[in-house]
């Protein structure tokens, strides 16, 4: 299963002046499922489209912030960092 990395959507979160819990209830979901989205559970399409407008994220921005595929370090590169 392919994994996302959300680290850059959770900085634009901060930057806008949300936190996990005023963003969920901002586009009509609960704190608790935006954390497990947040963690693997996929986004529906309006979900996404609400976030964009409650964050300001433009059309062409959406890709970076929700479909960045996540990279694992593997164990060699562990000993080796």
């Amino acid at each position: 299963m392919i994994k996302f990395d959300y680290e850059r959507l959770y900085g634009r979160i901060k930057s806008k002046g949300y936190n996990q819990s005023s963003l969920a209830r901002e586009i009509g979901i609960s704190p608790s499922s935006l954390t497990n989205k947040l963690k693997g559970v996929p986004f529906r399409q309006d979900e996404i489209l609400n976030i964009c407008k409650s964050l300001d994220i433009k059309d062409n921005e959406v890709s970076a912030y929700f479909f960045t595929v996540k990279v694992q370090k593997t164990e060699q590169d562990k000993q080796t960092a």
